[in-house]
């Protein structure tokens, strides 16, 4: 958003400079960019008139002028021009001074130079060489701005004959757009008013235009086009725009085309309501506001051809369309120097429909983007009174000949309560209450009683958080004295499920797991590889695509698709989540964590290894009481015989296997993998129990390995209890390390390796003490049927 300094002194005296109003808007409401000073981009530019010409001895395409800029003496300029005439008044950038070479690139410092030869002193300028290109465009490539219309003498500052000696202010447009208001010179007035605790004499123009005739016109569309307006004007001109519209437009970097179409403009700039002003002699019949059918074309005021689809919102009379609505007009019912009859256009278009129509015509425009900030309809009324006011002031004779309006639902006035104490409370301070209101009603906030009346260009104030933050804001929050919040330090309770995340995720992360985090999504193709049913798991009424057509039963089919998609450049890959799953059970939806673990290994015991690591886990989180029992009942994608029950406490919470082989290949895998899935909630019952601490041992440990020979029938865990029971003090742990079967050399039994750790509280394990033990355990074990291998 750009505006002009001089303007905002014209309606706030008492503001000090740019740089005063610059910093008031970056302390308490949004960041100015830069202040950009006419005066000294135009420094060392001046009026100069030709009165020699000759054509340079070296060069065809470049003329040698004598050039009078209000010196003692003629200054020699080389130029290109084609358009040089004696006597002809022109811009003369002398050296020192910055132009854009050829309009383009950065701006460059001109020095005293020699062309071919020649001896030239500065510049003659073409419009785009200065920035003035759309105040004055090029009718040709090589046509010097030709500026004889001016009364002003040789030698006069370029800024001061153009009256270009402003400041104007650039404001981020990223931190007003929650601000529709802002993108006008009526709301940034109010803003730096209120801000400065004064008063400003700034009202809306409010005509009222009911006792005229009703114009031809339907809006067919009410529910896209919430307001429409049509003004019919009679007896006007395309005259040129006084000085302050023409500093408002140029401001923003526009250049001025006369009145009847500068309005519109200043309209959009000055009240931030988009106008547009047709010919009315150029429209045949009845107007009507609809949806462009397909086919139709619009020859728009940029020159160009638009063809239109039936989600485009036109205007169009009963002949052609006359514009796009919100966006540009048509060229068709264009205002130009003959123009002496107009119809006044203010409107409120859906902003969805018309963000569309921008983008798939590839066009922007001043209108289009104001109107995406969703401006508000009551705008409408206001911008037709601004343009009508303007046009009596210059005609006397014009007349009013008709008026439409289509605004069916109004918008309804938003209110509040007034509420001191949650102000003060949410902000930390002590605000009086004739302190608060008096900001309010600056801001525009009318007060009844306790009630407050929002604005309606403020409607985004919906909540008494934001009449808080408005306070803060023009109050400025360096005005709020910093002070320690006071709060009730209770328990701080500490989410369960929040612990075991981080405990999982720091241990497996540890023993070479990759943590993942999938989509809660699934297929059924993904279910099929992995011989799943899909009756159980929760349908996705939208689904997003083919790849997500239900919510996730278990954490493993996604955890495959894991594997799958990185063997390819990893020989061995572990990876575990820990997240939700949901699937239905009588007639509701189960939601729960669940942490699982899949691991590729090309060694036989994968299963086994996974068995340790899921032991050190559990004992890491203060599990307690736990085994691993074999699994009678079938897991779809489990290999028969290597899947095992976890249990805790005597109560199932999970499952630990292999993959199916014929279920791995299906996922490209050729090596072993290994799987673990656990109910969360109830690993969480038996986790971080309090355990009572003891001394650790001074003496060293000690660790002797043993394999046993057994049926296949006999239960692991049954020979490591046997084994543990022998001595519980001197046995610390016990790990079973490998499984060795061969029904050649060992037919109908298995050998168990397992390593033991032993250590004492009271001494040294001396050798005899071992042997002791190590006796013993064989003893135990041949009683359950198993042997020393």
């Amino acid at each position: 958003m750009k505006v002009s300094y001089k303007i905002l002194k014209k309606y706030l005296p008492y503001i000090e400079s740019a740089e005063s109003v610059s910093k008031d808007l970056i302390m308490h409401t949004a960041e100015v960019e830069e202040i950009l000073s006419e005066k000294k981009s135009f420094e060392n530019i001046v009026i100069g008139i030709i009165k020699e010409i000759s054509k340079h001895p070296d060069a065809d395409n470049l003329s040698v002028c004598q050039v009078d800029i209000g010196e003692s003496e003629l200054s020699q300029i080389v130029c290109g021009g084609d358009n040089l005439a004696i006597g002809q008044k022109v811009v003369v950038a002398k050296p020192g001074s910055k132009v854009l070479w050829h309009g383009e690139g950065e701006l460059i410092e001109l020095k005293k130079t020699s062309l071919r030869g020649v001896e030239s002193n500065g510049m003659i300028c073409a419009s785009e060489e200065i920035g003035l290109k759309e105040q004055f465009p090029q009718k040709g490539p090589k046509n010097i701005l030709d500026l004889s219309f001016l009364n002003d003498d040789a030698g006069t500052l370029l800024s001061k004959a153009l009256n270009k000696d402003d400041e104007v202010l650039v404001i981020d447009n990223k931190a007003i757009n929650h601000r529709p208001d802002m993108f006008s010179y009526m709301g940034v007035l109010r803003e730096i008013s209120t801000i400065n605790k004064k008063n400003i004499d700034l009202n809306y123009e409010n005509i009222d235009f009911s006792n005229l005739k009703t114009l031809d016109v339907e809006n067919k569309i009410p529910s896209k086009v919430k307001r429409y307006s049509l003004l019919s004007v009679s007896n006007v001109e395309n005259i040129t725009s006084n000085q302050d519209i023409k500093t408002i437009i140029e401001s923003a970097g526009h250049s001025v085309k006369g009145l009847l179409i500068d309005l519109s403009n200043y309209s959009l700039y000055f009240y931030g309501q988009p106008a547009h002003i047709f010919d009315r002699d150029k429209i045949n019949g009845k107007i009507e506001v609809r949806f462009a059918k397909t086919g139709e074309i619009l020859e728009a005021l940029d020159d160009k051809t638009y063809n239109l689809t039936s989600n485009d919102i036109v205007i169009a009379d009963q002949e052609k369309i006359l514009a796009l609505g919100g966006i540009i007009g048509g060229k068709s019912s264009a205002v130009s120097k003959d123009t002496k009859n107009i119809l006044i256009e203010t409107a409120h278009f859906d902003q969805a429909i018309l963000r569309i129509t921008g983008k798939n015509l590839g066009l922007r425009t001043d209108a289009l983007n104001v109107f995406e900030k969703d401006i508000m309809p009551e705008t409408c009324h206001y911008a037709t009174s601004l343009i009508l006011k303007e046009l009596q002031n210059n005609f006397k004779n014009l007349t009013l000949d008709g008026y439409f309006d289509s605004y069916p639902i109004k918008q309804k006035k938003v209110t509040q309560k007034l509420d001191i104490d949650f102000y003060n409370d949410l902000l930390g301070t002590s605000y009086k209450k004739e302190e608060i209101t008096d900001i309010l009603k600056n801001l525009g906030i009318n007060i009844v009683g306790d009630t407050l009346e929002i604005p309606f260009w403020r409607k985004e104030l919906t909540t008494k958080a934001d009449i808080a933050e408005e306070i803060a804001r023009i109050t400025g929050y360096d005005k709020i004295i910093q002070t320690i919040p006071r709060i009730n330090l209770g328990a701080i309770i500490q989410n369960p499920i929040y612990n075991l995340k981080n405990d999982s995720k720091t241990f497996f992360s540890h023993k070479g797991f990759f943590d993942v985090f999938n989509y809660s999504f699934v297929n059924n193709d993904l279910m099929q590889k992995l011989n799943q049913d899909t009756s159980n798991l929760v349908d996705l009424k939208n689904s997003l695509s083919l790849d997500a057509t239900h919510l996730r039963g278990s954490l493993i089919p996604n955890l495959m698709k894991g594997l799958q998609d990185n063997i390819k450049n990893l020989s061995s890959i572990k990876l575990f989540e820990i997240e939700k799953v949901f699937y239905k059970k009588e007639n509701n939806i189960v939601e729960k964590y669940m942490l699982s673990g899949v691991m590729v290994a090309k060694k036989d015991i994968v299963y086994y290894d996974l068995q340790n690591i899921l032991s050190d886990f559990f004992k890491t989180i203060f599990v307690d009481n736990f085994y691993f029992e074999k699994c009678d009942k079938n897991i779809e994608f489990a290999h028969n015989g290597r899947v095992a029950k976890i249990i805790l406490r005597g109560k199932e919470i999970g499952i630990i296997g292999e993959i199916h082989p014929s279920v791995a290949k299906r996922f490209d895998i050729e090596d072993r993998v290994g799987f673990f899935e656990i109910d969360a909630e109830k690993l969480l019952s038996g986790a971080y129990n309090k355990t009572k601490a003891k001394d650790l041992s001074i003496y060293q440990e000690n660790n002797f390995d043993l394999s046993i020979v057994v049926d296949k029938s006999v239960n692991g865990r049954d020979i490591y209890q046997t084994i543990l029971q022998t001595d519980k003090k001197l046995i610390q742990d016990i790990e079973l390390f490998d499984i060795y079967e061969n029904n050649e050399k060992l037919p109908g039994k298995r050998s168990l390796s397992f390593k033991i750790f032993i250590q004492s509280t009271e001494s040294t394990i001396k050798d005899d003490v071992k042997t002791n033990l190590i006796q013993e355990i064989i003893k135990r074990v041949e009683k359950k049927g198993g042997s020393l291998r």
